[in-house]
């Protein structure tokens, strides 16, 4: 065997050991992923190598630890998430406008719903998972401030940021975790008294000029 193969078929070993490892790799965060998602608020080792086809040994020679592995999985849901999520035009009648931020909420809300006690918790554990989780604001502000510009511009300026705080907190995720599941409202249910809530938001600010 010459030089020039004996190096391809090098290349050609360590891309399948790497072709492998990402391969169990994702299988023990989809694993992870799987039981967060079916309400269990801390995974154990042993049941996601289960899953996954692996031993827990092999679990953590891919993780350092199940925080870290936490931290993949909501990475992969939140990314999820936000690549869903289309920024809102300030075009058409506000009432359009509403109706879409409130169906675009619902929709990736409804997803992380049966997993957010995961969330909540993760995220009291670890800066990392509490960073991740704030992009969420983040993304639902600027995309307020996109959507309903002409309507706070309206406003007088100290009511704009208290009318952009009160919308993103409207339609923060634990709004409606608290709407479907503390007060037991359907999807549609949930929906309308956001939707409520909102323009009512609008209609308190504009009171006040």
């Amino acid at each position: 065997m010459d030089g020039q193969t004996l190096h391809t078929t090098k290349q050609l070993q360590t891309a399948g050991r790497g072709d492998r490892v990402a391969r169990t790799r994702e299988s023990i965060v989809a694993s992870a992923l799987a039981l967060a998602t079916a309400g269990q608020v801390a995974p154990i080792v042993r049941d996601i190598a289960q899953m996954a086809g692996v031993s827990a040994r092999t679990v953590f020679q891919h993780f350092a630890d199940t925080a870290e592995l936490y931290v993949a999985v909501l990475g992969r849901v939140l990314a999820a998430l936000v690549g869903e999520s289309k920024e809102l035009a300030a075009v058409g009648p506000v009432e359009q406008r509403i109706a879409a931020m409130i169906n675009q909420c619902a929709d990736r809300y409804e997803q992380l719903r049966p997993m957010w006690t995961f969330v909540e918790t993760l995220q009291r554990r670890s800066p990392e998972a509490a960073d991740m989780i704030s992009q969420i604001y983040s993304a639902n502000t600027a995309n307020l401030s996109q959507a309903f510009a002409p309507e706070l511009a309206a406003l007088p300026a100290e009511s704009r940021q208290r009318a952009l705080t009160a919308l993103a907190l409207a339609i923060a995720p634990e709004s409606w975790v608290v709407l479907r599941q503390r007060l037991n409202l359907s999807v549609e249910q949930a929906r309308e008294e956001l939707g409520f809530v909102v323009k009512s938001v609008f209609a308190t600010e504009a009171a006040r000029r």
